[in-house]
């Protein structure tokens, strides 16, 4: 699949996640019981779907032999899949209390890397005769830092009036931290690419 049509899917499974997230949130209306369940738990479980879709997107860079449903048929053996979105949905609750990577800019490439890295090790781990080494150095993640601080300004000029819009639209509060995440979601392709780029020397 090229680069092209990876950018149709995962800007359209980012819109659909948004979207059902919006919708949720502007059904629940002031029942803050109802907004705590969707904020914390129904949206990120989604927003980690459309997570694990758009790196099944990527994941064949890892290896020519490799496509998007080897990375499915590995998810859904041995309970993979629950295992993944398990460890990514607690992984982000982890993140949000460690200053530095709490933030969703480096936050989503952290978990999008470690989803790599779990269907990686899933799906060649066994066969590797020293074993994968999952942490690039530091020239790889100083790479990473520059790149996600030039996505954070520039989506952060771009989401403060789609949010307020959002917001006036649906008559909703907070929307920013969806359209934020959903911004990052779509930018960090370039990250997820890189990281298997480096896997890839290993096989």
């Amino acid at each position: 699949m090229n680069l092209f049509w990876i950018l149709i899917l995962t800007c359209t499974s980012v819109l659909a996640g948004t979207s059902l997230c919006f919708y949720l949130l502007h059904k629940t209306g002031e029942v803050s019981a109802t907004v705590w369940l969707v904020e914390h738990v129904t949206c990120p479980i989604t927003r980690i779907v459309v997570l694990l879709f758009i790196v099944s997107l990527i994941y064949p860079a890892v290896s020519p032999a490799t496509s998007s449903q080897d990375f499915w048929r590995v998810l859904w053996q041995q309970e993979h899949l629950n295992q993944a979105i398990n460890i990514l949905f607690f992984g982000s609750l982890l993140l949000s209390f460690i200053p530095g990577v709490s933030h969703p800019v480096f936050a989503l490439p952290l978990q999008a890397c470690l989803s790599i890295a779990l269907v990686f090790n899933w799906q060649y781990g066994m066969t590797l005769v020293e074993g994968p080494e999952f942490v690039p150095g530091i020239g790889f993640a100083v790479k990473i830092v520059i790149y996600m601080l030039v996505v954070y300004f520039l989506t952060r000029s771009t989401s403060i009036p789609i949010s307020r819009w959002i917001d006036r639209k649906l008559t909703i509060r907070g929307s920013i931290r969806l359209v934020s995440d959903s911004i990052y979601l779509t930018l960090q392709i370039p990250v997820m690419l890189m990281y298997c780029s480096y896997l890839r020397e290993q096989i």
